[in-house]
């Protein structure tokens, strides 16, 4: 009821009238505002101070309460707007910069001062109509602190940055690193803001060659090798994209390769030198290096080793030598001493040719000869199964081997050679395997060695045998012939590339016998007188003393009383005779002569 008493129609329209005289009281003010800023812009700009006429002049023209002067405000507004620019522009930037800085906007800022430096290219020019009106608003615009504040700032937090880097990589022992950035944010950072490029250059070497040397160190000490070298590879590309030159890094790699390799080579773990050796080459290669203590470090370790691997050859150690030119291999081309290694082992050693060789015990008996038959090593065994074993090495390495058939009694041989001189006369390598017997005698059993096979030579028993150079001929002595002739010499006759017994052999002269003793001289050179004749069937004929036998060999078809000298083979034939048909033996006439011998 108070309330509705209180509003009357008078208090109504009094709240009217105050309502309508607010906008005519700000009009009114606006309208003194503006008249008193164009009468001091021109009073200002009359004096010669631009900025503060600028300024007002600026005021006047946003006032929208009267048009007052309006031609001479746009005039003076457009003859300084040059100041007009200068301002805005400084007053954006410093908005800009501040929230840069308030979100850590490194990029930006850089952006922002690269605006700067073009805005101070424009109106900062040495004796130019802005310079002093350019170096009045930037200072009452503070964007030069701003600025270096914010590089103060970005500059500190990344010298932090990286030298809890370089503490993370020296305490973990890896090479992982995300503080790289930081190097090239800092390099972007002007030298004024350091104190000038002197204070600069030293400040970043120090801290870059800490970081880096901490983070190279750290991978070296974990046995990273080639993560380090990797490493700094990548450093120095990223410094050469950057412009920048960081000498610390080959120097660093030095050390550290110097120190991996000293310690291979001092605990004598070859393979690890020649691994590291050929990264270090490859870093040095990319890296344009052709010259370092290093380099020469690999190369006079290497010419060591390789005298080292001589000296075993030397001395017999032939597995040593071979192991250390493998663990060089990667490093260096080892493959001629290797093979020098393997020939002169082989040598030494020609068992080792032999299929299993290298197992002690695996062959009874072994022979070998060097530099004959074409090859350089030549070696034949008689293996666990009794059978002959044939190996030979050529000049260039190449090994081939051929396997015979078991020797018969295998298990009572006593030695096995290579019979030179039926080597030279067979024109292919001659192996003779010797079993002895109780009698003194040994059995003889030969083998020729051909690409295509291994094929039996001779096989007989004797003291010894001879080649007979003349006629290819073989003289066993002291043979056993098993058909009850011993003690004798028999020559044996290739035929068909084998040796068969061929006769007794005779020294000096024929033995003169009666017919009826033919058969106690088997295979031995013995004469007999006798008549000759040729029988219905043209055969030749002899009788002596009452005996009939049957001519073969050197008789020429000749009858009558003669002297035959040959021998008995212990054939027999069948003749016709007074008494019938009669088995007789065969004479196998090696010449004939008598007085009393004429023609049939």
């Amino acid at each position: 009821m108070t309330i509705i008493r209180a509003v009357t129609l008078r208090n109504i329209m009094i709240i009217l009238c105050i309502l309508m005289l607010l906008p005519l009281g700000q009009k009114a003010l606006g309208i003194k505002n503006k008249l008193q800023d164009v009468q001091e812009a021109g009073k200002l700009y009359a004096a010669g101070e631009l900025i503060a006429a600028e300024n007002r002049y600026r005021q006047a023209a946003a006032n929208h309460a009267i048009s007052y002067k309006e031609e001479e405000i746009n005039a003076r507004l457009a003859e300084l707007a040059p100041i007009t620019s200068i301002r805005s522009s400084l007053s954006r930037l410093s908005l800009t910069l501040e929230d840069q800085l308030t979100v850590k906007d490194f990029a930006g800022m850089m952006e922002s001062y690269a605006s700067l430096l073009s805005l101070k290219s424009k109106y900062m020019t040495p004796g130019g109509p802005y310079e002093a009106y350019y170096r009045r608003l930037s200072a009452d615009s503070g964007l030069s602190d701003k600025m270096t504040a914010g590089f103060r700032q970005f500059k500190g937090e990344y010298l932090a940055g990286l030298a809890a880097g370089s503490s993370k990589s020296a305490d973990s022992g890896t090479g992982s690193d995300s503080t790289d950035s930081l190097k090239w944010s800092l390099l972007q950072i002007p030298a004024d803001y350091y104190g000038g490029t002197a204070a600069k250059d030293k400040l970043l070497a120090a801290s870059f060659k800490a970081h880096d040397t901490a983070r190279l160190k750290a991978l070296a000490a974990a046995g990273s090798f080639g993560p380090m070298l990797e490493s700094a590879l990548s450093m120095e590309e990223a410094y050469k994209n950057h412009s920048y030159t960081a000498p610390w890094l080959s120097k660093q790699v030095k050390e550290s390769a110097s120190l991996i390799l000293n310690k291979d080579l001092d605990g004598s773990n070859i393979t690890a030198f020649a691994g590291h050796a050929v990264a270090y080459r490859s870093y040095a290669a990319s890296a344009g290096i052709t010259s370092s203590k290093v380099l020469k470090l690999i190369d006079n370790s290497i010419a060591r080793l390789l005298r080292e691997g001589t000296r075993h050859v030397r001395g017999g150690q032939y597995a040593d030598a071979i192991r250390l030119y493998a663990e060089l291999a990667p490093v260096q081309d080892t493959s001629k001493e290797t093979a020098a290694a393997t020939l002169a082992w082989n040598t030494a050693e020609p068992v080792r040719l032999l299929p299993g060789g290298e197992v002690q015990g695996s062959y009874s008996l072994t022979a070998s000869v060097t530099d004959k038959h074409g090859a350089k090593v030549a070696v034949a065994g008689i293996d666990a199964g009794g059978k002959l074993v044939y190996a030979e090495m050529s000049g260039d390495g190449t090994v081939s081997t051929r396997t015979g058939e078991v020797i018969q009694g295998s298990g009572m041989l006593s030695t096995l050679s290579f019979d030179e001189p039926l080597s030279a006369y067979s024109e292919a390598p001659v192996v003779v395997a010797n079993g002895g017997e109780a009698d003194g005698r040994s059995i003889f059993t030969g083998y020729t060695i051909r690409p295509e096979g291994i094929s039996l030579l001779f096989s007989f028993t004797g003291s010894s045998y001879e080649l007979m150079a003349e006629d290819g001929s073989i003289r066993v002595m002291n043979t056993d012939l098993a058909n009850g002739v011993e003690g004798r010499i028999a020559i044996f006759r290739q035929v068909n590339g084998a040796y068969e017994f061929s006769e007794l052999y005779q020294e000096f002269t024929y033995t003169p016998i009666d017919a009826t003793q033919l058969e106690l001289f088997p295979y031995e050179k013995v004469t007999l007188s006798c008549d000759i004749s040729i029988d219905a069937a043209g055969r030749a004929v002899a009788r002596s003393n009452g005996r009939y036998l049957l001519l073969q060999g050197e008789i020429n078809q000749i009858t009558g009383l003669a002297t035959v000298n040959g021998q008995f083979e212990n054939g027999y034939g069948t003749v016709e005779t007074e008494l019938g048909e009669e088995s007789v033996p065969v004479f196998v006439a090696d010449s004939m002569g008598s007085l009393s011998l004429t023609p049939p």
